[in-house]
Order: structure tokens, then C-alpha cells, then sequence
């Protein structure tokens, strides 16, 4: 398509849309060029890409696309493997917006992060289902042929259970926040158990999860159980919160669980508990069973941050790790689920170390590396198949 003499053409741009984008070559991996056609009106003067685990941190220095002069093509391509399975978006600026010249560091990542707000997007040639990032941000999936994909999340339909939105009005920790509890087989009897998923917003509204957890109730593979979704809220709360922060998980206990409870009664033993999260989630789920092994004593962690509280600790496991020996978990073995992907380079040391404190400490813990990377179109799949795991005995 690259080499063809009417590049750019309408006939051309025809064809890219009936493929759809990337465009794609297969051998022992996946030649890949991403495209972006600029509008006739616009004076398009870069287009950057994010491939989420791949191209570049942008903080560092953000992957540009290539015009081909004289025409309204935009493309950048690279080659990845055939199980690969991830979220791209596309950002093109017009004069003025383009990356600072004087190198990396706060002055580049503030213009990143404030771009992104207003010119990321999809990819409008993508014939997948686009989907939201964290907060919202659009992106698109890029799934290989021999990727994992849970077949739950394809057969999933409607909630079939039952589904509370409560608004948790604290005033401990001076804030209102969403929450959902969910229940699913509302008809089943007994002690329900409960799993807590940290950025449940993510989780209701981004890529909602009830219609899977139904399929998997239904056939056998996860008990029925109480689901507790909590709304991290903005980028700025959750980086105080999830980060082994105490008076989160206090006041949870205190308030949110209760009032959950009263909606929706669920088992309080921490046999019966899972806690799920991702990143900074997946530290803060390991940091709140280690410290009130009492109520949660299930732990799912994917991508756990376990280099915080420094960022250039890639080995060590971090402050976590090094308080696991100690403290009110000492002696208690809990089960955690540690997750990481093989494309986090950074992080698979420190996960790898937590690991080792864990199973050190006489905890039962496993550590699956995957096919991924830092991103929620691999968690989505590593988070059935976790909580599947945790919950096979309950």
C-alpha cells in the first residue's frame, strides 16, 4: 500500500478503509504501519502515536508519524509479535503545538499530559471497538492474531444481577465519591464473598464488567459473589490514596463497607475477601491485606507499582517489600495473585522482588508473567482470569 503510486489518492484512502488501520503483514511477527489522513482544512504540522508499552515514554521523547510530502498521508510503522495485544491513539497539532525543544523532563511531560486532554483520539480507521483509558482518553485496540482474548468479554451481554450505584459521601476523608455494588446470582443464598476492585470507575463506565462476571457465575467458574466498584475520583486523589495511604483503607472499612453491606449483605471473613487493583491499584491491594490481613486476605495485583515510592527503582520491590516481614501480616499467610507483563520493563524487577518477600514471609503467592503490558486491554483479561484463580475455592 506504501509503494503504491496513487498514495493518498481517494481510491487509495477508499482501499485503507476497507482494510482498516494498521495496516498489516504477517511472517514469523506483524510488520505494522499506522496511518493518519489529515483533513483538508487543517494545518497539520506533527501527528504523534502512543503505543501503549512500545513506543517511547513520552516524557522521555514522543514517536512522530511521517508525512509523505504532497499528499494527506501521515504513517509510522514498526514491527511487534503475533500474540500482541494493546491500546494505541493518535494526536495530531496544528503550529504552535508541537513538542518543546530543550529535551525531556516536567516541561515535556506537562505539554504531553495537557495535549492529550484536548487532541487524542481513536484511531477513525480502526475497525475494532474503540475504548477509554483511564479517564476517559479514547484509544484503540490493536490485538494480533495470536493474542489472548477472554471469551467472556465477547459473550458478554446486559447485567443480569444486581447493581447499586451509591454516592459515598465521607467526611473523614473530605470528599464524595461513586461506588457500585454489584451482585451477581441475586437468586443464590448463603454468605457471599466479597471482592473489592480498586478504579471501579474504569471498571462501571469504561469497560463495564458485569455482563462477563454473569458469564462466569453462570457457568461454574466463579462463585456468586458481592462485587465493590470505588471511583478513584481524578488522577490527583488517586496518587494520594492508592499509594500505601492508611487513611484510605481505614475510612473504607469504616464507612463504605458497611453501607455496602447494608445494600448487599457479603461474607467478613478475609478467606472469603479478594482485593483487586492495577499499577498503583495493585500496590495498594497488597498494601491493604499486609496491613489489615483481618478483613482482606486475597490479593490480586496487575502491574503493582512496587518501586513507590521511588521511580528509579527497578529491582528492589520497594517500601512494601521491605515491610512485609513485619508488621500485622507477620505470621498470617494471605494468598496473593501477582500479575506483571513482559513488555513493563521497569516493573518486572520490582514485582519480581515483592514476589520473593511474599513467598520469604511464608505467604502463598504466585507470579505470573504475561503477554502484555501496561495497559487495560491485557488487565481486563488477567482480572477474570485472576479472580477465577483466588476465588476457585470459595
Amino acid at each position: 500500500m506504501m509503494e503504491r503510486a496513487d498514495l493518498g489518492s481517494p481510491a487509495w484512502w477508499d482501499e485503507v478503509a476497507a482494510r482498516g488501520t494498521p495496516l498489516l503483514d504477517f511472517a514469523e511477527d506483524a510488520a505494522i504501519t499506522f496511518l493518519w489522513r489529515a483533513p483538508a482544512a487543517a494545518q497539520t504540522q506533527a501527528v504523534y502515536i502512543d503505543v501503549y508499552s512500545h513506543t517511547p515514554h513520552p516524557s522521555a521523547w514522543p514517536a512522530v508519524m511521517r508525512h509523505h510530502p504532497g499528499t494527506d498521508v501521515w504513517s509510522w510503522s514498526t514491527r511487534l509479535p503475533l500474540d500482541w495485544r494493546g491500546s494505541y491513539f493518535l494526536m495530531p497539532v496544528g503550529a504552535g503545538q508541537q513538542a518543546p525543544q530543550d529535551g525531556g523532563g516536567p516541561a515535556l511531560r506537562r505539554w504531553w499530559v495537557g495535549l492529550m486532554e484536548t487532541s487524542a483520539q481513536a484511531d477513525p480507521l480502526n475497525r475494532g471497538p474503540a475504548h477509554g483509558g483511564s479517564w476517559g482518553l479514547p484509544l484503540s485496540p490493536l490485538v494480533l492474531p495470536d493474542a489472548a482474548n477472554h471469551p467472556a468479554w465477547a459473550q458478554a451481554g446486559p447485567p443480569q444481577g444486581r447493581l447499586h450505584e451509591h454516592r459515598w459521601r465521607s467526611a473523614a476523608l473530605n470528599i464524595d465519591r461513586d461506588s457500585w455494588i454489584y451482585r451477581t446470582a441475586p437468586q443464590a443464598a448463603g454468605d457471599a464473598p466479597l471482592v473489592v476492585m480498586l478504579d471501579g470507575q474504569y471498571w462501571a463506565r469504561q469497560m463495564p464488567l458485569f455482563g462477563a462476571l454473569d458469564i462466569l457465575t453462570a457457568q461454574g467458574t466463579l462463585p456468586p459473589a458481592v462485587y465493590l466498584l470505588v471511583d478513584a475520583v481524578t488522577p490527583e486523589r488517586r496518587a494520594l490514596e492508592l499509594p500505601c495511604h492508611a487513611p484510605f483503607w481505614e475510612v473504607l472499612q469504616q464507612e463504605l463497607l458497611p453501607a455496602a453491606h447494608a445494600l448487599e449483605p457479603f461474607s467478613a471473613l478475609p478467606g472469603r475477601t479478594v482485593v483487586a487493583g492495577q499499577s498503583f491499584g495493585g500496590l495498594a491491594a497488597a498494601y491493604a491485606a499486609l496491613h489489615w490481613p483481618a478483613r482482606f486476605g486475597n490479593v490480586l495485583s496487575q502491574s503493582g507499582s512496587f518501586w513507590w515510592p521511588d521511580p528509579s527503582d527497578t529491582a528492589s520491590g520497594g517500601w512494601l517489600a521491605g515491610s512485609v516481614a513485619q508488621g500485622p501480616a507477620a505470621g498470617q499467610p494471605l494468598r496473593f495473585l501477582l500479575e506483571i507483563g513482559c513488555y513493563e520493563t521497569e516493573m518486572l524487577g520490582p514485582n519480581r522482588s515483592f514476589h520473593q518477600a511474599l513467598c520469604a514471609a511464608g505467604h502463598h503467592a504466585m507470579l505470573r508473567e504475561v503477554r502484555g503490558g501496561h495497559d487495560w486491554l491485557c488487565w481486563r483479561d488477567g482480572l477474570l482470569e485472576g479472580l477465577c484463580e483466588l476465588m476457585k475455592d470459595f
